[in-house]
C-alpha cells in the first residue's frame, strides 16, 4: 500500500552517507591466506599446536581486518576441533541444533568440509579443482554456510535479543517469513521460540541452499520449518502470516534492486502478511564509517520507505555498534502512523514524498539483461562472428525498438551502431565513423575480428560464453584483474559510446562549464576520455587537463590516443580509491566528475570519500570550481538513465559538510544534472 502526498523530512548525517554497498563482504587476504595455510596443515596432520597457532593469529586479526566475516568462524571451527582431539566428537558436539548442524557439516568425515573450503576460498594446498564454474558454485555454498550459520554471529547480530523480541509480540506469532534464510540460521531459533505449532517459511532465492536446508530438516529431526524457494520479486508463500522477517537484506532492497523488482517484492509481502502483522528488519549501522561487511542503511531511511509502504514504526533498537533492529507493524486497512524526526537547528534534511528510494546503485553499469537485449546480442554476435550484414541489420532494427522503452543512456545505442556499421555500405561507415573519437572506438572494438566485443556480448548476455579458465577461479589477483577488465570494456563502450551526445546532450555540460582556455581541469573518473579530448581542445596548448581513473586500461588507452593525435596538454595517470595527486597542487580552476559522485557517495568507505574529497580542494586553486554531473531520479513512466541515481540534495548536503560552496544547478535532460561547487575557505 504506498501513500500520496505526505512528505517526511529525515535528516541527512553530513559527511557519512545514508547507505553504502561496499566491497566484497569477505575478502582473501594475505593474513588470512597464511592462516588457512596454518589451519589446513593442521587439520591434515592432526597437529594440535599447529591449530592452535591458527587460532592465536585469529585472535590477533579478528578486530581489525574481518569483523563479523569468516573468522570468527575459523576460530570456533578450529577450537571445536582442538576440543575434539582433546576429548572426543561426542563430548566437543555443541547441545544447540544449529550449532551441532554446523559442527557435523565442517567438521564431520575427518573434517573434510572444512578443509575443502578452506582449500577452494584461501587457494591453499593441493585441491584439483577440476571445472571451474563447478569450483566457484561449490565454493560459494561452503563460504555462505560458514558464515551465515557461525554459532559466533550473536556477538554482532545479539541473536538471542532479536528472538526475543519477536517472541514478545502481541498477539503472539505463530507464523513467520524467514526471507534471505539460507541454511535456517534464524528460522531454526525462531521455530524453536515461538513452540510446537509455529511454522516457520524459510524463503531463498538459491535454490540448493533450500535443499540443503531440507536436508537438514529432515536430517535432524527438526519441526516448524517450511524451507521455501523464492524470487527476487516473490516471496513465493500465499498463506496469511504474522511477521516477515529480513534480516541483512533491506540495505540491498534499498539501494540495488531494480525499484520495480522492489515494489514487485513488497507487493508479495503485502498480500501473505495478514493486517496488523509485523515487519522486522535486521541490518546494519554505519559505525562511525567502519561498518559490518561494508554495507549499512540509515534506519530513518529504511522507516521512510517502508512507511510509504504501509507499515508503521512500533520498535527501534540498536543492538550494538553494528547492527540495529526494527519492528513495523502493517497498518492496512487504516493508514499508517507517519515517523518522526528529530531534526536539530541547522542539519540538512530531504524530503521523501515516496517509496523511492533516494539513492541507487544496482546496475552500475548497465540495465538488467532483458529478453530482447540478449535477442538482439545474438544477433550481433552472428554479425560479428560471420560478418553477416543481414544479421547486424536485425540487431540494429531490435535495438531501434527496445532503446525507447528498456534503454535509455545504456550500451544498447553503442551495439547499435557497432551492428550499422556492419551492415552499412561504404558511404555509411565513413559517415558513422567521420568523428576522430568514434573511429577509433571501431578500431578498438574490431581489432584481431573484434575478439574483444566478441566476448564481451558472450560473456555478458550469456551466449555460448568461454568459461571461467582455472586460474580465474582460483587466484584472486587473476580473478579481480579479469573482472577489472570486464568492467572497463563495459566503461569503454559506455563512456566513448559514439551516440553519447543523442541522449546525452553532452554539448549542453561543455556550454555549462566555466572552461576556457589557458585553463587547468582534472578529469576526475575520465574513463577513456570522452570528456577529456574536448576539454584538451577548450583548454589549448597552453591549458593542461589531469586525466585521472582508477582503472589502468582506461588511462593506457588514453594516453596512447593523445599521443597518436599529439595533444601534449593530456596528463594521464591512474588513481587511488582515496584521492590523487597533481603535479602543482592549488593549480586547477575546474574539477570535474561525471557518473561517479554516486559511487563514491554509495560504494566507497568513509575513509576513501574523505581522502578523495580532501583531494579535490588540494587540487583546486581558490574559488576553483568542483563540477558534478550525475543521474537523477526520474518521474515514473520515464527511463532511468543507465541504472544508478542520486538525488541532488544528497550531494549538495554531504560537498557542503566538507566546507565546499553550493553556488547553482543545471539540468541537462530529465535523467542527467550538473552540480557547481567553488572551494571554500575550510574545504578540507
Amino acid at each position: 500500500m504506498a501513500l500520496a502526498d505526505q512528505v517526511l523530512k529525515v535528516p541527512l548525517p553530513g559527511k557519512h552517507s545514508i547507505v553504502r554497498l561496499g566491497a566484497v563482504p569477505d575478502p582473501v587476504t594475505e593474513s588470512g591466506r597464511e592462516i588457512a595455510g596454518m589451519l589446513l596443515e593442521g587439520l591434515e596432520q592432526k597437529r594440535v599446536a599447529r591449530v592452535s597457532e591458527a587460532v592465536d593469529r585469529l585472535d590477533q586479526v579478528m578486530g581489525t581486518e574481518n569483523i563479523g566475516g569468516s573468522y570468527s568462524a575459523m576460530r570456533w571451527l578450529a577450537q571445536s576441533w582442538l576440543a575434539a582431539e582433546s576429548k572426543g566428537a561426542d563430548q566437543a558436539r555443541p547441545e544447540r541444533v544449529m550449532d551441532r548442524v554446523y559442527f557435523d557439516y565442517f567438521l564431520g568425515d575427518d573434517a573434510a568440509n572444512f578443509k575443502e573450503y578452506l582449500q577452494r576460498k584461501y587457494a591453499v594446498g593441493d585441491l584439483d579443482v577440476g571445472d571451474p564454474s563447478v569450483h566457484m558454485d561449490r565454493r560459494t555454498f561452503l563460504e555462505d554456510m560458514l558464515m551465515f550459520n557461525n554459532p559466533m554471529r550473536s556477538q554482532w547480530d545479539a541473536t538471542e535479543q532479536v528472538v526475543a523480541t519477536v517472541k514478545a509480540l502481541e498477539p503472539p506469532v505463530k507464523s513467520v517469513i524467514d526471507v534471505g534464510a539460507g541454511f535456517g540460521y534464524f528460522s531454526q531459533r525462531f521455530a524453536e521460540a515461538l513452540g510446537d505449532d509455529a511454522t516457520v517459511f524459510a524463503v531463498d532465492t538459491q535454490e540448493t541452499y533450500v535443499e540443503a536446508l531440507q536436508r537438514i530438516v529432515d536430517q535432524y529431526g527438526i519441526r516448524g520449518i517450511r524451507p521455501t524457494v523464492s524470487t527476487e520479486d516473490d516471496v513465493k508463500v500465499r498463506e496469511p502470516t504474522d511477521l516477515v522477517f529480513i534480516s541483512s537484506l533491506y540495505h540491498v532492497l534499498y539501494a540495488w534492486s531494480q525499484p520495480t523488482q522492489r515494489n514487485a517484492f513488497m507487493a508479495t509481502l503485502d498480500k501473505s502478511l495478514r493486517p496488523g502483522g509485523y515487519l522486522v528488519i535486521l541490518d546494519n549501522r554505519d559505525n562511525a564509517g567502519v561498518s559490518l561487511h561494508n554495507s549499512f542503511l540509515s534506519k530513518d531511511f529504511a522507516v521512510a520507505q517502508l512507511y510509504h509502504y504501509g507499515f508503521e514504526l512500533v520498535e527501534s533498537k540498536d543492538l550494538s555498534a553494528y547492527r540495529y533492529l526494527l519492528v513495523l507493524r502493517k497498518a492496512a486497512p487504516e493508514a499508517p502512523k507517519p515517523p518522526v524526526y528529530a531534526v536539530s537547528e541547522g542539519q540538512d534534511s530531504i524530503a521523501v514524498s515516496g517509496s523511492d528510494s533516494v539513492v541507487h546503485i544496482g546496475s552500475l553499469d548497465s540495465f538488467d539483461i532483458t529478453p530482447s537485449g540478449i535477442a538482439a546480442g545474438k544477433l550481433l554476435l552472428k554479425a560479428l562472428t560471420d560478418s553477416d550484414a543481414e544479421a547486424a541489420r536485425a540487431a540494429a532494427d531490435l535495438y531501434e525498438n527496445t532503446i525507447p522503452t528498456e534503454n535509455f543512456g545504456g550500451e544498447y545505442t553503442a551495439l547499435q551502431w557497432v551492428a550499422e556499421y556492419i551492415a552499412g555500405s561504404e558511404e555509411a561507415r565513413r559517415e558513422l565513423t567521420k568523428d576522430p573519437l568514434a573511429a577509433e572506438f571501431l578500431a578498438y572494438l574490431a581489432a584481431d575480428d573484434y575478439k574483444l566485443l566478441k566476448n564481451y556480448v558472450s560473456r555478458k548476455y550469456k551466449l555460448d560464453a568461454p568459461g571461467l579458465t582455472v586460474e580465474e577461479a582460483t587466484d584472486e589477483k587473476t580473478r579481480e584483474i579479469g573482472i577489472v577488465r570486464r568492467q572497463a570494456l563495459e566503461d569503454f563502450i559506455l563512456f566513448n559510446n559514439p551516440r553519447r551526445e543523442s541522449w546525452e546532450k553532452s554539448s549542453r555540460i561543455m556550454e555549462l562549464l566555466p572552461l576556457k582556455r589557458g585553463d587547468t581541469i582534472v578529469d576526475l573518473g575520465s574513463g577513456p576520455g570522452y570528456f577529456s579530448f574536448k576539454f584538451a581542445e577548450r583548454v589549448g596548448p597552453e591549458g593542461l587537463v589531469y586525466s585521472m581513473d582508477t582503472k589502468q586500461m582506461h588511462i593506457d588507452y588514453l594516453s596512447e590516443l593523445a599521443k597518436k593525435w599529439g595533444l601534449e596538454n593530456i596528463r594521464a595517470s591512474v588513481s587511488e580509491t582515496d584521492g590523487f595527486e597533481i603535479p602543482a597542487p592549488g593549480s586547477a580552476d575546474v574539477v570535474f566528475m561525471c557518473s561517479l559522485y554516486h559511487i563514491i557517495y554509495a560504494v566507497s568507505s568513509q575513509s576513501e570519500r574523505d581522502g578523495m574529497v580532501k583531494s579535490i580542494a588540494r587540487a583546486l586553486k581558490p574559488g576553483g570550481q568542483f563540477i558534478v554531473v550525475d543521474n537523477g531520479p526520474v518521474d515514473q513512466g520515464k527511463l532511468p538513465y543507465h541504472g544508478p541515481y542520486i538525488r541532488r540534495e544528497l550531494i549538495r548536503s554531504q560537498l557542503e559538510a566538507y566546507g565546499f560552496t553550493y553556488e547553482r544547478a543545471d539540468q541537462i535532460i530529465p535523467q542527467r544534472y550538473l552540480m557547481v561547487f567553488s572551494r571554500g575557505a575550510s574545504a578540507d
